[in-house]
């Protein structure tokens, strides 16, 4: 009789757990309306300037917050930032904001080459609505593909292990030259054992400093998603799947979700420090003129897109880690001391240059997987 029962407390618990396992999209990976995107960006009419939005939106941004909207017309495309999907104390001054807003402006400028339109772009066209960050004129032309353009439905940010395989040094040149004409940015790099020990500690202490900060800890969390409902609900934010964990990680994690926030908080600190850190290849620096300037900003995300589409062509892996300019904005914006901005000084190196955001590159062990995103009518201004 035993026995019975305890066969039957097993199946029960067996069921139980996949019908969990279902409705959190354990089997689901990838899949729904949430992820549509992906598969359709480069559909339809090569002239409708929708197809370009539909590259567009698959851009990254800060904590996946899609913080962009688009007003279309025969000839043209409006770009606007919708500063309510914003992340708070983490980015007080909109620099990552408009960094996301950069990089979807370069996928757009790379659809409408491909698909025949000689875009002209105007930063801040408005001087007096700064929400309205840039203006595309389009002319009728021939087309253009480029393997970066091709890129855009296989670009994921991999926040997962890289090997230990060191990069040529014709990387770090390639990347560079991919700005040659954004005369006010640059790249700074650290490639030496040294080099990358020295900021890959700072940046597990500006991590460790955003989570000891319940402000700072809260508007980051806020940008979880902790369901498959809520994602395809939602269709933004930070999900399990784009962790780039492993596959059985991944699972457990969406069967036990939801997590506290301080259980997320201290999964984010470790795996900055023994995965994301510690296994990195290289760290780069975006660096600006003027790292408060929204056009500089606007061309530092343009860049960041265009350097990881080229990465994806060449089977690199690249994440920011943007946790030390978030804890020198937040000295500024609360009046804190200058404990990381003056690590950023430090780093830099110069006083020409300010940084607009770190990153690593490198060799993955595992491909990342697919953010959701919302669909282009849910962008579209009327």
């Amino acid at each position: 009789m035993l026995l019975k029962y305890g066969a039957g407390a097993l199946l029960a618990g067996a069921g139980a757990l996949a019908w969990r396992a279902w409705d959190q999209g354990v089997f689901s990976t990838g899949e729904g309306a949430a992820y549509a995107p992906w598969e359709h960006w480069n559909d339809g009419a090569a002239d409708a300037p929708q197809r370009l939005l539909a590259a567009a939106i698959l851009a990254a941004s800060p904590h996946n917050t899609q913080p962009w909207r688009f007003r279309i017309g025969p000839d043209l495309v409006d770009l606007f930032a919708d500063r309510a999907r914003n992340i708070g104390s983490i980015d007080p001054f909109l620099r990552e904001m408009h960094m996301g807003l950069g990089c979807a402006l370069e996928n757009l400028l790379l659809a409408a080459v491909a698909s025949g339109w000689r875009p002209r772009l105007a930063l801040l066209p408005d001087p007096v609505n700064r929400s309205h960050v840039a203006r595309v004129e389009l002319a009728h032309g021939d087309a253009r593909t480029s393997p970066l353009h091709a890129a855009i439905g296989q670009r994921h940010t991999n926040r997962g292990p890289y090997t230990a395989r060191p990069l040529e040094s014709s990387v770090f040149a390639e990347l560079e030259a991919l700005g040659a004409e954004l005369t006010q940015l640059a790249v700074r790099w650290f490639a030496t054992e040294a080099q990358r020990r020295e900021i890959g500690a700072h940046i597990v202490d500006a991590t460790a400093a955003i989570v000891a900060d319940e402000e700072q800890s809260r508007d980051s969390g806020a940008w979880l998603r902790g369901s498959w409902q809520e994602v395809q609900a939602r269709r933004d934010g930070l999900t399990i799947d784009a962790q780039a964990l492993p596959g059985w990680l991944r699972v457990a994690g969406k069967i036990l979700l939801p997590v506290s926030v301080e259980r997320a908080d201290r999964m984010w600190l470790d795996a900055t420090r023994e995965v994301q850190v510690s296994t990195a290849a290289a760290f780069g620096l975006l660096l600006a003129r003027d790292a408060g300037d929204d056009a500089q900003r606007l061309q530092g995300g343009r860049l960041w897109q265009r350097m990881h589409l080229w990465a994806q062509t060449r089977g690199l892996a690249m994440q920011p880690l943007n946790q030390l300019p978030e804890r020198a904005d937040r000295e500024r914006s609360a009046a804190l001391a200058s404990r990381f901005t003056s690590v950023l000084r430090s780093l830099v190196g110069r006083d020409d240059w300010q940084v607009l955001m770190p990153f690593r590159l490198g060799y993955p062990t595992m491909p990342a997987l697919r953010s959701p995103r919302r669909a282009v009518d849910q962008v579209l201004l009327a």
